[in-house]
């Protein structure tokens, strides 16, 4: 597989995988905050409906709880901070078939990647906004309309800084447009249904060691040459591989010849792609105060395209810039299938007394689908296509939360809520784009009736994360896209603060 075919996938795998979310509200890089009013008690119960009918968001069967036209349009300010802290970063030369570990005459240390061991805050706080309709058709027939942002983030690091072979800036936009219907086809019992159409948008840059990517051009000219790759002593030449490979004549040391980090550029990807689902629901009511609510959202293949671009240091000697664009890294197109996971809920509201509802909710999210992803990779000139696989390895995570309502009086309306929600990405396969860790919930929130037909509602979150370590090993072959960006560790200590406001009316 060319170097160009693994810079393509490691930018195709983030637009994929998400692998651009620097720290979700949910696991993975999900976003849960669909609904300000049950952002105040944790989302506890959403599943069996959570209030308002921005609860159809989890399961469509909600709306049968209302009547007449219900409207309902909010945002979900997001307030993140992710920070990479007391990092490290290196290069092993003698994997490269180069056999040094400092550059002859300069005496450079070529393992140790140059840049700042900390990062102030690389994520980027956003609103999310919700819509959502419906209009009853009759008493036990509903039929309503969706608007909402999944999954979505931007993150984005210093061109300098230690990981930028890893990461540097991550963008991700995405709607979910959802038509739904519920139908009542007991009195303790209701089913619902939606469709979903998904858009999602994203740009993903990152930086290059050109440098590294000369050296294995090297490394595999010498060999082939039956030159020696080790220990070359200060001022060899190595006319007969230099010349094989398209590099410049010269002296270890010099511009001309392949030094890592020497020849730092940049790469980065541009895509987008619709997907398209399904999700589903039931209400059951055993009694006229315990409502219990079941959700299934069914896993969506997505195909994502997107136009490749790389970028040069201008001081680059032509005769290194056209080995590497020789070599395939040049402007070119990708695609991606992505496998996004199913999702299972479970929830209940629980009237305990007249002005107090107890909640619960539990929700499984199969992320071990996402196993690997696979990238297809075209040239303009000529036309050549490339495949490649790469292993992500996430795990299925459970979301548990429990919260309560208390109903002061006609006007105001008080929640709270506790939750846990466990990680999808272990410590080996955290990357600075994805810092997702296990992370605990604090809510709080009210609802104020205006009139009978509005209510304005408010949540808030607290999000307490435990610090992620990052431990990303370089590649050791020519397939492993990780090649030619080293070895990073660190911590990322992550924290993020949710509020969300809405209006509510019907008529």
């Amino acid at each position: 597989m060319s170097h160009r075919s693994r810079l393509t996938l490691t930018a195709l795998t983030l637009v994929a995988a998400g692998a651009f979310a620097p720290q979700a509200k949910a696991s993975g890089f999900q976003l849960r905050e669909q609904s300000p009013l049950s952002q105040g008690n944790a989302f506890a119960g959403i599943s069996a409906g959570g209030g308002d009918i921005s609860a159809l968001f989890f399961n469509p069967a909600v709306m049968t709880q209302y009547d007449g036209w219900q409207f309902s349009m909010g945002g979900t300010y997001v307030g993140l901070s992710a920070k990479f802290e007391n990092a490290s970063a290196t290069r092993t030369p003698t994997l490269l078939g180069l056999g040094f570990q400092s550059a002859p005459n300069t005496g450079a240390n070529l393992n140790t990647i140059s840049g700042p061991a900390s990062h102030g805050n690389a994520a980027i706080s956003a609103v999310l906004p919700e819509f959502n309709i419906m209009y009853s058709v009759n008493k036990d027939l509903k039929i309503g309309l969706s608007l909402n942002v999944p999954y979505g983030l931007t993150t984005e690091y210093d061109a300098n800084w230690i990981g930028r072979y890893h990461a540097l800036k991550s963008d991700l936009k995405t709607i979910d447009i959802s038509p739904s219907i519920a139908y009542r086809v007991s009195n303790s019992v209701t089913i619902g249904a939606a469709f979903i159409a998904r858009k999602a948008d994203a740009e993903l840059t990152n930086a290059v060691d050109y440098g590294t990517a000369l050296a294995l051009k090297v490394g595999a000219g010498l060999a082939a040459a039956g030159l020696s790759t080790v220990s070359p002593g200060p001022g060899q030449n190595s006319p007969v591989a230099n010349v094989a490979m398209g590099l410049p004549n010269a002296t270890f040391g010099t511009p001309g010849y392949a030094i890592p980090g020497a020849w730092d550029g940049k790469a980065g990807l541009k895509g987008d792609g619709w997907g398209y689902g399904w999700k589903a629901g039931i209400i059951f009511e055993p009694s006229k105060d315990l409502r219990i609510g079941l959700a299934y959202q069914a896993a969506m293949d997505m195909t994502l395209k997107g136009n490749a671009s790389f970028e040069y240091p201008a001081s680059m000697p032509a005769t290194d810039y056209a080995a590497l664009t020789g070599a395939g890294l040049k402007n070119g197109k990708g695609q991606a299938d992505l496998n996004l996971p199913s999702t299972l809920s479970l929830g209940f509201d629980w009237k305990v007394s007249p002005t107090f509802a107890l909640q619960g909710e539990v929700a499984r999210t199969t992320w071990s689908s996402f196993k690997t992803l696979v990238v297809k990779f075209t040239d303009n000139t000529p036309p050549q296509t490339t495949e490649s696989i790469t292993d992500e390895n996430w795990n299925d995570t459970t979301f548990v939360s429990l919260g309560g309502t208390w109903k002061l009086n006609q006007a105001w309306t008080f929640r709270a809520g506790v939750a846990f929600d466990k990680s999808a990405v272990d410590d080996a396969h955290r990357t600075p784009r994805i810092p997702d860790n296990d992370r605990k919930w604090v809510s709080f929130g009210a609802s104020y009736a205006v009139s009978k037909q509005t209510t304005l509602d408010f949540g808030y979150s607290r999000l307490i994360i435990t610090d992620g370590k990052v431990q990303l090993t370089s590649g050791t072959t020519s397939a492993d896209p990780n090649l030619t960006r080293g070895n990073l560790n660190g911590t990322i200590k992550a924290e993020i603060n949710i509020l969300g406001a809405a209006l509510r009316y019907s008529f």
